[in-house]
């Protein structure tokens, strides 16, 4: 159980979306003001008054401390980032009744249709459960067909009544064999398109791609060309302007179009600074300063535990990005 007004760390998780993108989940915080207040703003004016049944052009400062400072044992909040735009936020409130909480959502209207209303309101379901709490409830206006689906696709057995035209609904948060089922279900289906691209990419960046023969940078350059690829095959070395026939780019941040699949060629060390994150597409950190390095072979010294972890946090921004554990070229 997470002790009261005390950050609980290990209720953060990475987590598949819909369509196989990795965002972060993370109960909210303090420091989530400012960010609250940009995703309140880019909603439409029907999202706002469907969450909170008036429009609101902004937060007022005494709505963001409340919503930001819990104490995550009877107020509790999570939200879902990529990178580092909130993009849906779920919390719930512990009423007169212990053993009763109140539950609201609001997802960015630019990334619905993807689970992430289903993924909160899972874990919230199990934050809720550790602090004892047993029942959710929620009050849901009749048009928000989104957020009733939400409840009735969760398999949880949802109780409805219609009350001075607000949906009234509450259900035991207990798992069912439905709700397991559900679950299960969802994160399979997730799952599954989120190895997609890199099972079928659409385009593929090599970073540490080299003319030197015999180079791990070269050799992947190779194999893609002329293996039969027929995506569209991007070169990443800041130290080349032309590599296998087609422009080199300094950072893949500088590639006109989205990449599917980023493969790495470059030193361990190296991979965090070249898959570095904004914003949902990798550059290097600011300035751009992140040297390729140069080393011959197919070999080097192995990594350290956890070496790759990187190029795995920096997934989330929604490109795949495999590599091999000591390369350059």
């Amino acid at each position: 159980m997470a002790e009261q007004g005390q950050y609980p760390e290990y209720w953060e998780a990475d987590v598949v979306l819909r369509d196989g993108r990795t965002g972060h989940l993370r109960p909210v915080s303090p420091a989530d003001a400012e960010a609250l207040q940009a995703f309140h703003m880019r909603q439409s004016q029907s999202s706002i008054y469907l969450r909170f049944f008036t429009y609101k052009a902004k937060l007022s400062g005494r709505e963001l401390k409340r919503f930001t400072n819990v104490d995550y044992r009877d107020r509790v909040a999570f939200v879902i980032t990529l990178g580092s735009e909130i993009v849906g936020i779920g919390r719930y409130d512990r009423l007169d009744d212990p053993a009763e909480a109140e539950v609201a959502f609001n997802i960015s209207d630019e990334h619905q249709g993807r689970g992430i209303g289903s993924i909160l309101l899972e874990h919230l379901a199990a934050a809720a459960r550790e602090n004892g709490i047993r029942r959710f409830s929620a009050e849901v206006l009749p048009e928000n067909r989104k957020m009733l689906s939400v409840f009735a696709d969760a398999g949880y057995e949802v109780r409805r009544a219609f009350d001075d035209g607000v949906i009234a609904l509450d259900f035991d948060i207990d798992p069912t064999e439905k709700s397991r089922a559900v679950m299960e279900a969802r994160e399979h289906r997730a799952e599954a398109r989120s190895v997609a691209d890199l099972l079928a990419p659409s385009s593929i960046a090599v970073i540490g791609a080299s003319r030197e023969w015999g180079s791990v940078g070269y050799q992947l350059m190779e194999h893609i060309v002329e293996g039969g690829f027929t995506g569209t095959v991007y070169a990443v070395n800041p130290e080349a302007f032309e590599l296998a026939g087609m422009v080199s780019y300094g950072k893949i941040s500088e590639i006109p179009e989205p990449v599917s699949l980023a493969v790495i060629a470059v030193p361990y060390d190296q991979v965090q600074c070249v898959a570095g994150t904004r914003r949902g597409r990798r550059e290097a950190p600011a300035g751009g300063q992140c040297r390729v390095r140069r080393r011959r072979g197919r070999a080097g010294a192995p990594a350290p535990p956890g070496a790759l972890r990187p190029g795995q946090r920096h997934a989330r921004a929604g490109t795949g990005v495999p590599g091999p554990d000591q390369h350059a070229s």
